[in-house]
């Protein structure tokens, strides 16, 4: 589970509405953060360790004689190392070499988008919670449009829900054309209130589906 990506807090002029209804905005972040905990402790973990690295340990300098024997691995282990790492460094790979980069369009794409969060991420400015999760969104748009398929897995939890919306029915249209096989989609609110589109129904391709929203 990432505890990371907990609920966008509130603005300004989201808190009258519950106010209106007796509710105080303060418990209700609270309570949607408890929510937000179980539904990502009950989300299957990724096949992509965020622990992953491109390169091994550092050799001794007596070792080194420079010749990059990773890109002389067969194609099937160059897919498998690209399998294994979070998208970010895995789409970083196709700037290495024509190999690396046939190698990532050719690997069914695993996506997490919590690993496109910066570092240090806090969710504790509005303003800056609302600015990591954009980026994350555009983020995770360029990887959706880059890739051309299939898409094993995609894990939506952390992008910024008002945005969120406008793409939604976008990226699923692009997601059933390009053959995903498992869809993990959570609301981060706020809003509350998601939508799902019609383009959610025609992923013909989807065998495994977790919806929290």
């Amino acid at each position: 589970m990432d505890t990371r990506v907990l609920p966008i807090p509130m603005d300004e002029a989201t808190m009258p509405e519950f106010r209106k209804r007796g509710q105080v905005p303060e418990d209700v972040e609270s309570s949607i953060g408890t929510v937000l905990s179980y539904i990502h402790f009950a989300i299957p973990d990724a096949p992509v360790s965020s622990h992953a690295r491109l390169s091994a340990l550092p050799p001794d300098d007596d070792d080194d004689d420079g010749v990059d024997r990773l890109s002389l691995l067969p194609d099937a282990l160059l897919r498998r190392i690209v399998s294994r790492l979070p998208v970010k460094d895995a789409a970083r790979t196709a700037a290495l070499s024509s190999r690396w980069r046939d190698a990532w369009r050719s690997t069914p794409l695993v996506l997490v988008d919590a690993d496109l969060l910066p570092a240090g991420v806090s969710d504790a400015d509005t303003d800056a919670a609302r600015e990591e999760a954009r980026a994350v969104t555009f983020a995770v748009s360029r990887v959706i449009a880059a890739h051309p398929g299939p898409f094993r897995r995609l894990h939506l939890t952390s992008s910024f829900m008002d945005l969120y919306q406008g793409l939604l029915a976008s990226w699923l249209q692009v997601l059933a054309v390009k053959g995903i096989q498992e869809l993990i989609l959570v609301n981060r609110p706020f809003p509350a209130d998601l939508t799902l589109p019609a383009t959610f129904f025609g992923m013909a391709t989807l065998t495994r589906l977790y919806l929290g929203l």
